[in-house]
């Protein structure tokens, strides 16, 4: 059964969304729906697929720590992510690059969002 959504917790959702907007656009992701307090995207090619939100994190839940990988059609779509996530305040993690302790031919990049969760974006081809 594949994901249909995941939700991370954020301090402030207007200042998440000036790192976001930008970053998952490079990766084909637009807002599906937003409100104060919560925003989600979808894939503009696909909005029934796997949907990414921010939520406004609270006392009992609260934001940081997480780690997501986003797919990259390529590694010059996971390269170019990182650098627009590095532009809009993101912290380098891991520059671009084969990552041969995870795997043969799995390629990434990760930053840390404003918050700082661990945002991956990966081009892996199974061998």
């Amino acid at each position: 059964m594949p994901f249909h959504h995941f939700a991370i917790r954020v301090y402030d959702v207007a200042k998440s969304r000036e790192f976001y907007d930008p970053v998952l656009s490079a990766v084909g992701y637009v807002v599906y729906w937003a409100s104060d307090s919560t925003v989600y995207y979808a894939p503009q090619s696909n909005p029934k697929a796997f949907e990414f939100g921010l939520m406004l994190a609270n006392e009992s839940k609260p934001a940081g720590s997480t780690h997501i990988a986003f797919a990259a059609a390529s590694q010059e779509e996971a390269a170019q992510a990182y650098r627009v996530a590095i532009e809009h305040g993101g912290k380098d993690n891991g520059a671009p690059g084969i990552r041969e302790k995870i795997n043969r031919g799995y390629y990434s990049s990760f930053v840390l969002d404003p918050d700082g969760n661990n945002i991956e974006f990966v081009h892996f081809v199974r061998q």
